[in-house]
């Protein structure tokens, strides 16, 4: 599977994913923090890469597939993601543009952590090389975008004891990290600690 390339099924369907005016401008503070970084952006060929999701009442609200490759997004950037299958590598979701295409893994850590409230996966070589094998990490052979790599975060979510740093290494997917809190400012901050 090449980079960029992911094969999933997204159910969409065109309507209002219902995101409030107040989430909204908390994804987008965050989002836009997170795209100044470089841990949220766009490689030559306009290969969007990152995503940042809150959990919701029903299902999670996550940027859209290929929102990395833009400077500021609106409303309509943003899906609903209601129902997902992880054996059959499928995502429903309300809104204007398909999900993006790590909603499973977005997913997976919504269904292991009942305490988790967002989610943000982020782009970086240098601090997935720096923290490979020392924060909790999937196997190599892994590939990203998979029903395998949601699994295995999954699993590393249930079974690892975070102690407050819940940052986990995507192994076979390089420069992928996922860091997730009981707040979008909880996750968001885990995500710059790494930086200093």
């Amino acid at each position: 599977m090449g980079e960029g390339y992911i094969k999933f099924n997204c159910v969409l369907r065109d309507e209002d994913p219902g995101l409030s005016g107040e989430n909204y401008n908390l994804l987008n503070k965050w989002r836009n923090t997170l795209y100044k970084a470089g841990l949220i952006g766009c490689y030559p060929g306009n290969i969007g890469y990152g995503n940042i999701s809150i959990r919701s009442a029903e299902g999670f609200i996550i940027t859209g597939t290929g929102t990395g490759c833009k400077q500021a997004l609106i409303q309509d950037d943003y899906v609903r993601v209601g129902h997902f299958d992880f054996l059959h590598n499928e995502i429903h979701c309300r809104g204007k543009i398909r999900a993006s295409a790590e909603s499973l893994t977005h997913a997976a850590v919504y269904e292991a952590r009942p305490e988790a409230m967002a989610v943000i996966h982020i782009h970086s070589l240098d601090l997935w090389e720096k923290y490979r094998g020392i924060l909790p990490t999937t196997d190599y052979s892994i590939e990203y975008g998979t029903p395998e790599i949601a699994l295995a975060v999954k699993n590393l979510c249930v079974r690892e004891k975070f102690a407050g740093n819940e940052v986990i290494i995507m192994g076979g997917h390089k420069e992928g990290i996922v860091a997730f809190g009981n707040s979008l400012d909880d996750a968001g901050n885990k995500v710059l600690a790494m930086l200093t």
